[in-house]
């Protein structure tokens, strides 16, 4: 029987890899990890850019999503 999934997940380009959010869009439905799927992202956001600290909760693997939402308040 067939599913469809929803992942919701955070993507932190600490280093300027990524040429917006249609790129991101682009490696995602490329990906190899979903080779045998079928895979629509249907919107990404994007934050204001900040400066990058290695003390940043998301900089942590126990980091929350509240910690991540941070960066997208007053948008």
């Amino acid at each position: 029987m067939a599913k469809v999934y929803k992942a919701e997940f955070y993507i932190t380009d600490a280093n300027g890899e990524y040429q917006g959010t249609d790129d991101i869009k682009e490696r995602i439905e490329e990906s190899t990890a979903f080779r045998w799927a079928l895979v629509h992202v249907s919107d990404v956001k994007e934050s204001k850019e900040f400066e990058w600290d290695d003390d940043l909760k998301i900089n942590n693997i126990a980091a929350t999503t509240e910690d991540y939402e941070e960066y997208f308040k007053g948008r």
